[in-house]
Formats: structure tokens, C-alpha cells, sequence
């Protein structure tokens, strides 16, 4: 049984990849968020994501052709998935948290507690292969490092589900939860593929990358490849936006660094003044790009600002 008021709307949709306006942002109210209607050409009007979802309710209305009103959640999660209602409830199962008030970060004994051994796929294999090569190469990684530094795995053209791409283990408390699937093609539309919740011991949402390489100060980035650049200390959000049990992990880090992509300022503010209360943080702006474009002087130099190293 799913009881919309108990979903996480925005852990949902950054873990299926659907686009949106969060909470606050232009003509999206501050208890809402705002996607692209799948029930009309919202992708044909200016400003897009015309679509507003009450974050608390899970009601929700096209301010263009009307859609939702008087309609269940479930409706909306069926067009977006292309599935049925039965589908549309395993989907969001995972993102229904009984007291989403008091949301808590699992510890080693939460860990401990789970039931079985965390597999990747049996397709990755433990080498790195000349396609995986090229792409860790060609942006400007030493392939070698990267590859056993963060214990990456390879998948070649053998898989349907995984062809091509890259995994990178997400570890929590030096515990494999989860995985990403990087597409070394650069060919496919979804650059990053997340293993799915219920396939992970702990959602990749629920954790930050790279968070048993960090200790009382911690640079907050984007992406797994941001990470790559900028080394131990930094953590990634895998997306622009955090989630409550996001915010509770890096509310326990003695000072927080924001350090998003250059296009990302309005989101960078938002998670500093969402930790404000909690931790000591400042928010570091690049001029262009995303920390993994930074070359290897400046990255020493952040470095020693920061960490003193």
C-alpha cells in the first residue's frame, strides 16, 4: 500500500532522472516542485516543467492543459514510468519513509543489520578495458589510478543492461551499497545510470560519494567524476540537489564546502542555507565548467586552502 504523503518527491525523481524545478525556484512554490507534463507538449512552452507537485500532498496540476485535478499520484507516476498502477506502486515503494520529519542516516549497525551480500552486475569484469581506457583518458584522467584508486569495474559489449559502461562500487561505512553504471560511448542519453533501489542495499540517494574518504571537512561536488579530480575530502551528490538523507550525512561534517558546476549557483545557495543551522559552510564558485575540468594546479591549490594538503 503506498501513502503518497510518506513519499520522498525529490529523492523520486533525481533517482529515475526526471528533470525539475525544486522547491522555491521561479514560479515554483516553496512546498511544490515542477516537472514537464507528460500529458501535453509542456516541452513546447517557455520555462517548461509546467507540471507542479505539492510536496507534502503529492497533488498535482499542468498549469497548461489542467491535467491532475482530481487525480491520484499514482496516475501521474504511471504516465511518467509508462507503466501500471500496480508497477507505478513497487516503483515509489522505496521512496516511502515512515516519519519523513525525522529521516535518520543508516550507521555501520543499520548496515550490519541488512540481510545479504551486495553483488554488482555479472557482467563487470575487473580490468580495464581499451574502451573504458579511452574514456578515463580523454578526460584527462591517468586511467590506472582512477581504475584501482575507486575500485572501478568494466562492462563490455555483453550486457543489454550495462553495455559499455563503467562501474564505479558506491561504498557506505567501507561497505559496498550500491553502483553506478558511467557510459564511456558518450553516445548514450543517460550519461549516468544509477542501480535501481530495490536492487541496492542502501539507495544511492541516501549516501554521498566517496564519504569514507572524508573526515571533519568536506568539499561538496556534483558528479563521481568531480570526486576523481579533486580527491579524498570530496563528496558527491550525483545530482544538483540533495536529499533529506543527504542533508542529515553532511550536517554531521565540522565544516562543508559547496562547490557545485558553474551553472548551478541557485542550488549550491539552497544546500547552504539548508545546512546553515547545522554545520560551518561556504560555497567556493567556478567560473566555468565543473570541478573535474580543473587543471591539476588549481586543484593543488584548492587543496592546501582547504585541507591544508
Amino acid at each position: 500500500m503506498i501513502y503518497p504523503e510518506l513519499i520522498d518527491i525529490e529523492e523520486y525523481l533525481q533517482n529515475r532522472g526526471i528533470p525539475y524545478d525544486p522547491p522555491g525556484s521561479k514560479n515554483v512554490g516553496r512546498n511544490s516542485v515542477g516537472i514537464a507534463c507528460p500529458f501535453c507538449g509542456d516541452h513546447q512552452h517557455s520555462g517548461n516543467n509546467h507540471l507542479g507537485i505539492k510536496i507534502d500532498t503529492k497533488q498535482w496540476n499542468c498549469w497548461i492543459c489542467g491535467a491532475g485535478r482530481n487525480k491520484g499520484f499514482l496516475s501521474l507516476v504511471a504516465k511518467l514510468e509508462n507503466c501500471s498502477y500496480r508497477q507505478a506502486e513497487e516503483i515509489l515503494q522505496p521512496f516511502m519513509h515512515s516519519d519523513m520529519s525525522l529521516v535518520q542516516t543508516a550507521n555501520r549497525d543499520d548496515l550490519r543489520a541488512l540481510q545479504g551480500q551486495f553483488k554488482l552486475p555479472d557482467e563487470a569484469v575487473k580490468e580495464l578495458l581499451p574502451l573504458h581506457k579511452n574514456y578515463l583518458e580523454k578526460r584527462n584522467f591517468d586511467p590506472e589510478v582512477i581504475f584501482n584508486s575507486y575500485n572501478l569495474y568494466s562492462v563490455g559489449n555483453i550486457s543489454k543492461r550495462w553495455k559499455f559502461r563503467l562501474i564505479v562500487p558506491i561504498y557506505f561505512h567501507f561497505r559496498m551499497v550500491s553502483f553506478i553504471g558511467a557510459d564511456v560511448t558518450r553516445q548514450h542519453s543517460l550519461k549516468y545510470k544509477n542501480c535501481q533501489p530495490e536492487e541496492s542495499l542502501i539507495p544511492i540517494n541516501s549516501t554521498v560519494y566517496n564519504f569514507d574518504r572524508a573526515k571533519h571537512t568536506v568539499i561538496v561536488v556534483e558528479g563521481i567524476t568531480d570526486v576523481w579530480r579533486i580527491g579524498n575530502g570530496a563528496v558527491a551528490l550525483y545530482t544538483k540537489h540533495a536529499t533529506r538523507q543527504q542533508l542529515k550525512i553532511l550536517s554531521e561534517f565540522e565544516r562543508v564546502f559547496i562547490m557545485l558546476d558553474s551553472d548551478a549557483i541557485n542550488a549550491a545557495e539552497e544546500l547552504a542555507n539548508n545546512l546553515a543551522g547545522f554545520t560551518e559552510t561556504e560555497i567556493i564558485e567556478l567560473d566555468e565548467g565543473d570541478p573535474a575540468d580543473m587543471k591539476e594546479e588549481d586543484v593543488k591549490h584548492l587543496r592546501r586552502e582547504i585541507f591544508g594538503k
